[in-house]
């Protein structure tokens, strides 16, 4: 039941949000707009007079004066407006200002109940100003830790990980050699049994060399 109701507050909260975005739509165009004429203005307010101390100096200097000063300053007021409109809008759409002034507005409206409010931030110790800063290093400081943490806990598993395969062939080498000791010794046992079965064979082999050495000496 709760989680229904958690579902619907979402999803209300995002209808107004979207809402409030509709309201707010064409705030930041108008900005854009307002901004623009004000330059325009700006751009036509040249007239004939901002021309004349570059005048005298050219007819110092140079003896030369510049002729046709209603057309020289409408070709300037031509060119300075295209440069500055092309510099402004492409500066506006590429810092995506009309979206961040319509999210200031939504934030002004959201938060309106606390305008003019005296949080009396003067009255506070450095201690306290500083808080949310000292809050936020020690954050960072804590996620760095944490990340020294992880990766040494990953070291530690690799190390154990090769200890436990160290271990794995020390136990199969103690095996082998459990193993090898194992057959040594049944084969000792073995031999211990057959031992007077060889020496009977060999006493035999021994007798009958005798006697053909013997046989060989009556021939002779």
């Amino acid at each position: 039941m709760s989680t229904q109701t958690e579902g619907e507050n979402k999803a209300t909260t995002q209808e107004d949000v979207v809402a409030q975005q509709d309201r707010f739509k064409d705030f930041g165009e108008n900005a854009r707009k307002t901004y623009e004429q004000l330059y325009r203005e700006m751009m036509f307010s040249l007239n004939v007079e901002h021309l004349e101390p570059f005048n005298k100096v050219l007819l110092k200097n140079n003896e030369v004066q510049i002729k046709n000063m209603e057309n020289v300053i409408e070709h300037m007021r031509q060119k300075l407006l295209e440069k500055m409109l092309k510099k402004w809008n492409s500066f506006w759409l590429s810092s995506g200002v009309s979206e961040s002034l319509i999210s200031l507005e939504m934030y002004k409206e959201k938060f309106k109940e606390y305008e003019g409010k005296d949080w009396k931030i003067w009255d506070k110790s450095p201690k306290e100003l500083t808080r949310p800063i000292r809050m936020h290093l020690n954050e960072k400081l804590i996620r760095y830790l944490q990340l020294q943490l992880d990766y040494q806990r990953n070291q530690l598993d690799q190390v154990l990980q090769e200890n436990i395969e160290h271990r794995k062939k020390l136990e199969e080498i103690a095996l082998q050699r459990t193993q090898l000791m194992k057959v040594m010794e049944e084969y000792e046992k073995k031999f211990e049994l057959d031992k007077p079965e060889i020496l009977r064979l060999q006493l035999e082999l021994l007798d009958f060399g005798n006697e053909n050495a013997a046989t060989e000496i009556a021939k002779k």
